[in-house]
This record gives C-alpha cells, sequence and structure tokens, in this order.
C-alpha cells in the first residue's frame, strides 16, 4: 500500500507526495523571495492555502448528503477527504490572481510550481504501494478458533479494517464502521485485529457495547502482506481481490462511503 514514516509519524503514499510538494514549493519561493522580496512567497503561501481549502470543499460538496447529517466532521481534517482536482483549480485560481496583479512573477513562479511537482514525484514513486492481491497462504481465526482463509473472501467488494483496541483512532472509527458493516453498502466489512488474542478482544467489544465478528491475526500477518506502517489502516478490495485504495489512519464516514462507491463500480 505504501507509505512513510517519519519517527511515530506514518503517512500514506499520497499524503506523503502532497507534503514534499508542498515543501519543496515553500523553500524554493522563499530562496527566490531573498532576491525578488516577499510577494512570490507571499503568492506560494496563499496558492498552497487556497488549494487545501479549495480541495476539502470539494470532497464535502460531492458527499454533501454524509455531512450534512453531522456538519462539524467537515472540519475532522486528519480523517482525510479532499478532491485533488478540486485542489488544484483552487491553486490555479489563486496563482491566476496573484500573475494577473504581478506579473514579474510568472517565470520564478513556474519554477516553483516545477520543482515542487518534481518533489511530488519523486517521493510518490518512492512510497507508492503496488497491486496487492488477497494472501492466499495467510491462516487467520475466529474469537473461537476456527480458520479463517483470506483468499476465500475473493468475489465481492470488501473493506478490511486493520485495528487494535489499544489504538486510539481505530477506537474513534470502530462504532461508525460497525454502523456501516451492519448497512447495506453493497461491500463486506472484515474486521481484522492485529497483535491481539481473543480474550482482549472479546473484553473490548463488550466493554464498548460493538457488534462485529472479527477475525483474530495475532502475528499481525496482513500488515505485513500489505506494507502497513501503522494503525488503523481501511483496505478497499475489489471483487477480483486486488487491492484498490487504502487509507492510513482514522477514516471519515464520508471517505469510507466514497472508497465503497469505487470498488463497487463494474459490480453492479
Amino acid at each position: 500500500m505504501g507509505g512513510l514514516a517519519l519517527g511515530p509519524m506514518a503517512l500514506s503514499g499520497e499524503r506523503a507526495a502532497v507534503l514534499a510538494g508542498l515543501i519543496v514549493l515553500l523553500l524554493a519561493t522563499g530562496l527566490i523571495a531573498r532576491r525578488m522580496g516577499p510577494a512570490i512567497a507571499g503568492w506560494a503561501s496563499a496558492a498552497a492555502i487556497s488549494g487545501g481549502i479549495a480541495a476539502r470543499l470539494g470532497f464535502v460538496v460531492q458527499n454533501a448528503t454524509t455531512y450534512l447529517a453531522d456538519p462539524l466532521s467537515v472540519f475532522a481534517i486528519w480523517q482525510g477527504g479532499f478532491s485533488p482536482l478540486w485542489g488544484i483549480a483552487g491553486f490555479a485560481l489563486a496563482t491566476g490572481w496573484h500573475l494577473w496583479r504581478n506579473p514579474d512573477l510568472i517565470l520564478p513562479a513556474a519554477a516553483s510550481v516545477l520543482f515542487a511537482v518534481g518533489g511530488w514525484n519523486i517521493v510518490w514513486q518512492l512510497t507508492r504501494g503496488e497491486a496487492v492481491a488477497l494472501p492466499s497462504g495467510a491462516v487467520l481465526a475466529t474469537l473461537s478458533g476456527a480458520p479463517v482463509a483470506p483468499g476465500d473472501w475473493e468475489g465481492r467488494p470488501l473493506v478490511i479494517n486493520l485495528w487494535a483496541s489499544w489504538c486510539p483512532p481505530c477506537r474513534r472509527e470502530m462504532p461508525m464502521m460497525a454502523e456501516l458493516a451492519a448497512a447495506d453498502t453493497g461491500a463486506e466489512f472484515v474486521f481484522v485485529n492485529q497483535g491481539e488474542g481473543a480474550e482482549a478482544v472479546r473484553r473490548y467489544l463488550s466493554r464498548e457495547g460493538i457488534v462485529i465478528a472479527p477475525v483474530l491475526d495475532p502475528t499481525s500477518q496482513l500488515m505485513r502482506h500489505y506494507g502497513s506502517m501503522g494503525l488503523p489502516v481501511t483496505l478497499f478490495i475489489d471483487a477480483q481481490g486486488q487491492l484498490h485504495t487504502a487509507h492510513m489512519g482514522e477514516i471519515s464516514r464520508a471517505g469510507l462511503l466514497a472508497g465503497i462507491a469505487a470498488i463497487r463500480t463494474g459490480t453492479e
């Protein structure tokens, strides 16, 4: 699935690449500003902020029904949920406004963007994941100890949530995910606990009143198979058993539903 670990913080490949591009943009414009003045740095900051706001706004608009039910979740940006096309449009609009007011910025701005795109591409190539199929050789277990073979899950759209009871973001997203797992979303949910025993999982589910049928992965085989660098991780698997996308970290209801919609394409 790809990603980048910075000490205790783990970033998905997509987030790491965007962060790298942003850092390169700000560094390049900061250096140019020493010779041209602060206008170029002001453009970079304004364009980056405009792009980020537009990307978030675009995702919220695309998932308006979900966010209308819980308006405050619009501000939970740590859960992800950004539209790349809207972000590019916001960046372009802010850039066009600044360049119209100060045409002298055209060449240095263009150079800075090229450097930023190069930084984004390098990190993306280094961190992006490869196509990964369900692990045919892994053997997991139910709470009662019955064996579970992940290869048998192939054939329908699938959401796999890798979690642990000691993980705060796992606990925050679990009630929402359990609710959608019980609904008719068009995808099957599998909650695969990483590294804990049956008794610890039972105590957690009983204490929180969460109703799911978890699968146990005491040796964290799925984390290694998919190259996960942290928890929680939500894997969206298509009907052919191939990893379509992976979300590292806490996921929102809108992000979860959008991921399900993507893997359902072509199966209806």
